[in-house]
């Protein structure tokens, strides 16, 4: 039987999984993934560079924005990262100078929220009469029939789908040309970093790792089975909103993270199992990257003066 500290985790990386997703069917629709491969005909594709993926993001929105102003509606370009002091600790929190400053992130988690609430979109919606709303909505996501539908098979057998009509998917096709490929190979790499958080927290290496955090956590006074329950008691529980106290307990689990060793076998696990991933997937995962280099002049085009 699974113990109850690995079931919290991978219930976790689960939840994760499901944050992730976009849309899904009850997986019995005919996918255009591209198949596992052994990987050992082709040399792999270079992965991207951030530059490179700042670039393709920003490309993306202008024409969603051009393709909104055809259709009568206006829309304002996502920023990628918009808050940048904002981390992701998967795992464990690793990092003191952050943990004291931000505990877990709940005040940022909160500024998030604010920023979601001013959004220009959110509130130009909001402003529009409810057909107006409905039809702009339509123009961004474009609408799901059968003969018009893209899909994508994740690990595990979920069918992922979306329109293959609005400003989204005209987006991608002029960006990509291969619109269901992209779909396909995009959407199921995308989900891959939940799988590989998931296998990470199921590692037994992993599992004994955390009992020496557990063991130096309890020793400076706090008695937390894993880190999922350390951050939940902050930003799920009661003392959501004591930050002198997330930023204390968030400091001393950096400080046994590193002392116990978790965060080193926590990336070490976590570099293991996404080349394992990409690997088993590297047919999407060499189509992705070789779209995005096509891509890339179309993408400077959209964006020159």
């Amino acid at each position: 039987m699974a113990s109850p500290r690995r079931n919290a985790l991978v219930a976790a990386a689960a939840l994760l999984a499901l944050l992730l997703s976009t849309g899904c069917s009850d997986g019995q629709t005919a996918a255009t993934t591209p198949q596992k491969t052994s990987g050992a005909a082709t040399t792999a594709a270079r992965p991207s560079t951030a530059e490179e993926l700042t670039l393709l993001h920003d490309a993306e929105q202008e024409l969603r924005r051009r393709c909104m102003a055809a259709a009568g509606f206006r829309y304002w370009a996502e920023s990628a990262k918009p808050m940048p002091e904002s981390r992701e600790f998967p795992y464990v929190v690793d990092d003191p100078a952050w943990a004291r400053q931000y505990g877990y992130g709940s005040t940022l988690n909160a500024r998030i929220g604010r920023l979601r609430a001013k959004d220009p979109n959110q509130v130009y919606l909001r402003g529009l009469s409810q057909e107006r709303r409905r039809a702009a909505i339509t123009a961004l996501n474009g609408t799901r029939t059968d003969s018009q539908q893209l899909t994508s098979r994740l690990p595990g057998g979920m069918v992922m789908g979306h329109s293959a009509t609005g400003c989204r998917a005209e987006a991608w096709q002029k960006l990509y040309g291969d619109l269901p490929g992209w779909y396909a190979a995009s959407t199921l790499v995308a989900n891959l970093k939940a799988h590989r958080y998931e296998r990470v927290l199921a590692d037994p290496e992993f599992g004994r790792a955390v009992t020496k955090w557990s063991t130096c956590m309890r020793a400076s006074g706090h008695a937390y089975r894993d880190p999922s329950q350390s951050r939940a008691e902050f930003l799920r529980d009661a003392k959501t909103g004591d930050l002198p106290a997330e930023t204390r307990v968030a400091a001393q689990e950096a400080r046994c993270a590193l002392s116990s060793g978790l965060s080193a076998v926590a990336v070490r696990l976590d570099r293991r199992h996404d080349q394992a991933l990409r690997q088993e997937h590297r047919a999407a995962v060499d189509r992705v990257e070789r779209l995005r280099t096509d891509a890339l002049p179309r993408a400077r085009d959209v964006l020159a003066p």
